[in-house]
């Protein structure tokens, strides 16, 4: 933000910003998100949506895409970064059915309710959203890598094919949960992705 030269204050503003079109695209999709929109529910100015986001419109979605992605991270707290046992796996299932619990099961993953609404007409954003997939699959790959090298999972368990599976499973299960407004779909995938990944378990002949 410094880069920008903005003050604290200005920096402050811009997020509020952000987090507002954050909010009304998670509850209420895409086409609630008009500038007028954003502008009440941030309780900011034409001029200052202007100043902060020249590029309009297209340049306040792209900054809402880089906020959810961290959002969809944040949400599977430090756990995520410690997927090194199988009682780590537990913390971090636990950990995010408690947060979408807590709300009500509204709105899905931030990362993933985006995709259907905004990759097939912002190439830029798609691009972001992908990455955002991308740092995912990474950090559970991470773990599911230091797992095989402990000898949890057998020698041969292919870490990026893996974690790309339990990311695929969890996703189903978010999307579910959306449409449901249910946070059980989301338990039996978070407990079916678990599943799958105690089939590589490493087992002594």
């Amino acid at each position: 933000m410094a880069s920008e030269g903005w003050t604290a204050k200005g920096a402050a503003t811009r997020a509020r910003i952000i987090d507002a079109a954050a909010k009304l695209i998670y509850e209420r999709g895409l086409g609630s998100c008009g500038i007028n929109d954003v502008r009440a529910a941030s309780s900011t100015s034409h001029g200052q949506i202007a100043h902060y986001f020249p590029g309009g419109r297209a340049e306040l979605l792209r900054a809402v895409v880089e906020r959810q992605a961290r959002q969809a991270m944040e949400d599977q707290g430090p756990e995520l970064d410690a997927l090194d046992s199988w009682e780590s796996w537990e913390r971090w299932r636990t950990h995010l059915l408690a947060v979408h619990s807590a709300r009500g099961g509204v709105g899905g993953c931030p990362l993933g309710s985006l995709v259907a609404q905004m990759t097939e007409s912002d190439p830029v954003a798609a691009q972001l959203i992908a990455a955002g997939f991308n740092a995912w699959s990474g950090a559970l790959e991470r773990g599911i890598d230091t797992m095989r090298h402990k000898g949890d999972l057998a020698p041969d368990t292919d870490a990026p094919l893996l974690a790309t599976a339990v990311l695929s499973i969890v996703q189903g299960g978010l999307v579910l949960m959306q449409a449901s407004r249910s946070v059980e779909p989301l338990a039996q995938s978070l407990d079916t992705a678990l599943r799958t990944l105690r089939n590589h378990a490493f087992t002594p002949e």
